[in-house]
């Protein structure tokens, strides 16, 4: 899936923001002092992150933010992953029971 993104950054409050476009409504959590992590109401997988303080120290908070970044992923696939082999064994067990 290609999903498209935009990008800005607010001189005044000092942040990067990163969304990408899915249209689904995000709730936002911060992973640390520097980084929010947007993440989708319905699959629970990110949908945007915001890096505070961008301009203080981007090469740092950038190669750190990275990292926090891929394992917030990694994290999102292995609890979405794990959501539909739930919902596969729930549908099994429903259409057993309904052939029964």
């Amino acid at each position: 899936m290609n999903v498209d993104f935009s990008e800005s950054y607010d001189h005044e409050s000092d942040i990067y923001y990163v969304t990408f476009k899915t249209g689904e409504p995000s709730m936002v959590f911060e992973t640390d002092d520097d980084l929010l992590l947007e993440v989708g109401l319905f699959t629970h997988t990110p949908t945007g992150f915001r890096i505070l303080n961008f301009s203080k120290d981007r090469v740092k908070a950038i190669a750190i933010q990275t990292t926090q970044i891929q394992k917030a992923f990694s994290d999102a696939k292995n609890r979405l992953s794990s959501y539909f082999d739930d919902r596969q064994t729930q549908v099994g067990k429903m259409l057993e029971k309904m052939l029964a």
